[in-house]
């Protein structure tokens, strides 16, 4: 017990030095128990089974994608729950029956794959609609990633796999990854994102359709509550990239010790 509460207390002793000397350091990490996850990490290096598992969320537009592919950049092994989802749209998925009872034939497009816009059009503007969706989908979501996750941390125990998720909270996932990352901007940033995002992919929506897909999703002040890490992504690509070289900086620290 002794030394159980010496260990404690120098890992928060590291943390408080830490802190102490980056005066102007920026929010990710300032959470006591996602350094505390992050320290015990790397005391258990010569003993670790197997690699990390972060889960990576947020708003719509928030920059969840561009915080996972800065992360990849530096060698993170990427799974996304969006694409995920898309392949279980297409004409040979084993819900496509369940997509088409519970939502008719005409969300089908002339390929036989789930119109994503005929779907949208329905299940972002109807709760009940969208909760069965949900509860076709998800949980062939989960089971993918998680199952792609393990295998990735289980082969290299020195790996760190991204789950890039938008609704890693409000599916339950959670409890699938090791740390949970959540990355915000204003609402008013998150709609102008959107729409010029829509234009760009020559699918452009009206302010209406972008704000009830914003209004579908849990609020990314209700997200933050369950972070071990949050990441500001409202202001400039230096500011979003010194704020992920820091969290990269602690999951690696690990890696290099003798």
């Amino acid at each position: 017990m002794c030394l159980l509460y010496n260990v404690e207390f120098s890992i928060f002793w590291d943390y408080v030095k830490f802190f102490a000397s980056h005066e102007t350091i920026s929010r990710p990490l300032t959470n006591f128990s996602a350094w505390y996850t992050l320290k015990c990490m790397e005391t258990e290096t010569t003993h670790r089974t197997r690699g990390t598992i972060v889960g990576i969320t947020g708003g719509i537009a928030c920059g969840k994608t561009t915080v996972s592919e800065l992360l990849a950049e530096k060698g993170a092994i990427p799974i996304n729950a969006d694409e995920i989802g898309h392949r279980l749209l297409k004409a040979d998925s084993p819900v496509i029956d369940e997509l088409t009872d519970a939502f008719g034939h005409d969300i089908l497009d002339a390929s036989g794959d789930v119109s994503r816009k005929k779907l949208g059009a329905i299940v972002f503007k109807d709760k009940t609609a969208r909760e069965c969706l949900n509860s076709i989908l998800h949980p062939l979501i989960i089971q993918r990633s998680r199952e792609q996750a393990r295998r990735l941390v289980t082969e290299d125990p020195m790996c760190v796999v991204l789950l890039d998720a938008p609704l890693l909270i409000e599916a339950g996932a959670y409890d699938t990854v090791d740390l949970i990352v959540v990355v915000t901007a204003p609402p008013e940033t998150q709609l102008r994102r959107t729409l010029e995002r829509s234009i760009a992919q020559r699918r452009p929506l009206t302010e209406t359709e972008v704000q009830a897909r914003i209004d579908s999703q849990m609020p990314v002040s209700e997200k933050v509550k369950y972070a071990d890490v949050v990441i500001q992504n409202e202001g400039t690509l230096e500011d979003l990239h010194k704020q992920v070289d820091e969290l990269w900086e602690r999951l690696q620290t690990h890696n290099e010790m003798p």
